[in-house]
């Protein structure tokens, strides 16, 4: 007999809603980001920042966007590994680079939305035989985030490198999908190669990586919740049925 197994479609169905919702939250909070001077201009942007008041919240959805992607990458694992022996070594391993780059951009935030906000506060009201120093601090914590932004992109790359190799080995979804997440991994990695050799700023390859990341996100996010409704698991049956208690 068929049986529905109740954990297994629960966490499908979170990573569906997750990816795609992480996606959103990311958009909405980046849409409110302050950005309207040239990323490279220190004294500008560092004003900028001084004078936000949404600065660290903005940076705190970003975050949770963060974790509502990893929570979808997770469940994606355990989708893939249940359904496909050929791609469960790459998800395992996609997986683990999952975990690293939650973590970096976990760093990041903190560093981007907290330290750096504090770095500048301070800076706009120091006095003014202390401004020289004020500015480097927030210069030395704005390097900082560059090289976060580098070996977190590229981490990122690699994961979905990973998964879009593990799915288009395996049965569970559509080849093409793994394509897709791989051409957008890629993507990712050039940007992150180039950060730290330009600085911050908005490349052709990132956009491609966005945009690609998006269409992937959504359309798993599809098929997930789709399996995850119709996920079964066969109990064995008695060849014999049960002798009757006399």
């Amino acid at each position: 007999m068929d049986v529905r197994t109740g954990a297994e479609a629960n966490t499908t169905r979170f990573g569906a809603v997750a990816l795609p919702l992480a996606l959103i939250v990311f958009v909405v909070s980046t849409a409110i980001h302050p950005s309207r001077e040239e990323p490279m201009d220190n004294p500008a942007v560092f004003m900028e920042y001084a004078q936000s008041q949404s600065w660290i919240a903005v940076h705190l959805a970003q975050w949770v966007a963060v974790l509502l992607l990893f929570g979808g990458l997770v469940a994606l694992y355990y989708s893939i590994r249940r359904r496909s022996e050929a791609g469960a070594t790459l998800a395992r391993f996609g997986l683990a680079m999952a975990v690293l780059t939650a973590a970096s951009l976990t760093m990041l935030q903190a560093v981007d939305g907290v330290a750096l906000k504090w770095a500048v506060d301070a800076w706009a009201s120091a006095p003014a035989e202390q401004e020289a120093a004020a500015f480097a601090a927030a210069e030395a914590l704005r390097w900082t985030e560059y090289s976060l932004q580098s070996f977190s992109n590229i981490l990122l790359g690699l994961t979905l490198i990973l998964y879009g190799l593990a799915i288009a080995v395996g049965v569970a979804y559509p080849r093409w999908l793994g394509l897709v997440a791989m051409v957008s991994g890629v993507a990712w990695i050039v940007h992150g190669l180039m950060v730290p050799y330009i600085g911050l700023f908005d490349s052709v390859p990132r956009g491609v990586a966005i945009i690609l990341m998006s269409v992937w996100a959504f359309f798993m996010a599809y098929l997930m919740w789709r399996n995850g409704s119709r996920r079964r698991i066969r109990r064995p049956q008695s060849a014999t049925p049960p002798a009757r208690p006399r």
